[in-house]
């Protein structure tokens, strides 16, 4: 089995423009502006959901970007686009897994 090193992600704006700037530059300057945004609706009503919630959804799409998928699952995700779901585990209601 091969061993996988994650590249994680600090849930903060510093850290989100920062590695958005390595792995997904593109992507810098919609970042900034809708925390901004959130931001500046913050400040007129002290509401950090807005924040919080654009804070969240960046840090997913981050981390996503950081630690892009291997060839393996590139190809099970292939599989699984057309229908094949063969060798895929999914974990049942009760914590066991079973593999399809």
């Amino acid at each position: 089995m091969a061993t996988v090193t994650a590249v994680t992600i600090e849930r903060s704006g510093p850290a989100i423009r920062m590695a958005l700037a390595q792995h997904a530059p593109e992507d810098c300057a919609r970042f900034e502006s809708e925390l901004r945004d959130a931001l500046h609706r913050a400040e007129d009503d002290l509401d950090l959901t807005g924040v919080e919630v654009v804070l969240q959804r960046w840090h997913g799409l981050t981390t996503m970007a950081a630690n892009a998928l291997s060839e393996q699952e590139l190809a099970q995700v292939a599989g699984a686009r057309s229908g094949r779901f063969t060798g895929l585990r999914q974990r049942n209601g009760d914590g066991t897994w079973l593999t399809l």
